[in-house]
């Protein structure tokens, strides 16, 4: 699988895993039997932020936050009174977070942020996923900067 495709469908093992926004752009890594591991990642996180917002633009992925665990020191986000149903972001909110990956990290509320796949997201086939950012992708940077 070349670099391209591993990035995609990194990315939405990581939407269906639900994983922070915090952690999605170290990428994750496999175990794959006699002690072999293959890592994925890492990705700049302005490129996962393009690729999750075509997703939830088609509305196949929405955005929720649970509360850090107990002894977190985490940064509160104005946007926690507008959560809808308790956990869900409003879409103005989402926007913002994906407007702004660099606030992304474990001791800000956004980097707990999770995405998940909507009901929609659950039925739409993984090609589809993979088809509707393909070209997206291929025009962002696969490696962050060093």
């Amino acid at each position: 699988m070349d670099d391209l495709a591993d990035f995609i469908s990194q990315m939405a093992i990581l939407v269906r895993e639900e994983a922070p926004l915090h952690e999605i752009p170290h990428g994750s890594r496999d175990l794959v039997g006699a002690g072999a591991v293959v890592d994925h990642g890492p990705w700049p996180a302005s490129t996962c932020a393009a690729v999750l917002t075509l997703w939830h633009r088609a509305g196949w992925i929405g955005f929720s936050f649970r509360d850090p665990p107990a002894g977190w020191d985490v940064a509160p986000a104005e946007w926690r009174s507008r959560l809808v149903h308790g956990e869900d972001l409003a879409a103005r909110d989402i926007d913002d977070i994906l407007d702004h990956p660099e606030r992304w990290v474990p001791e800000k509320a956004d980097g707990h942020v999770q995405p998940y796949r909507t009901d929609q997201g659950a039925k739409t086939p993984q090609e589809q996923w993979f088809d509707l950012v393909i070209e997206t992708a291929r025009s962002l940077p696969l490696r962050p900067a060093t």
